[in-house]
């Protein structure tokens, strides 16, 4: 059975087609997901053809735990210091940045939900809200016998 997971990241993303390399090589950070304009979603699939509408370069952090902050305070972590290379990548690439907490509730295991202002100061710093997105998943009785 799996068990209660959230996980948090960082996306720079544009319509128009960026360089991945520049993003990456400034922040010196590896990504956890890239996406190329025009691209394939998925690549190697022999019936799904959809390709990426925009290009994206992601860092993500995932745990299973019932506290926000388990995957907040990490991302702050790497990025934190990194505030005005996000902003001079924003203006000179034209990048959105997104931040997201995303949680994955699983037998009625509900997180506890958290920010610290360091994290709501880093968000106003860089100019972006914090999404949350909330995924509740069926509770299931154990089986008498």
């Amino acid at each position: 059975m799996e068990k209660t997971n959230l996980y948090a990241y960082i996306k720079f993303s544009g319509n128009d087609d960026f360089p991945l390399e520049v993003v990456t090589n400034r922040l010196q950070i590896q990504p956890t997901e890239t996406r190329k304009l025009g691209e394939r979603s998925t690549p190697n699939h022999p019936i799904n053809k959809k390709v990426n509408f925009y290009t994206s370069w992601t860092y993500k952090i995932k745990k299973e735990t019932l506290s926000s902050d388990d995957v907040l305070s990490p991302l702050l972590e790497v990025f934190q210091e990194k505030t005005h290379i996000i902003n001079e990548l924003k203006a000179e690439l034209n990048l959105d940045v997104q931040l997201e907490l995303v949680v994955n509730i699983h037998g009625g295991y509900t997180p506890g939900l958290f920010i610290h202002p360091e994290f709501s100061q880093f968000a106003a710093a860089i100019n972006a809200g914090l999404d949350i997105d909330t995924y509740v998943y069926p509770f299931y009785e154990p089986e008498e016998e």
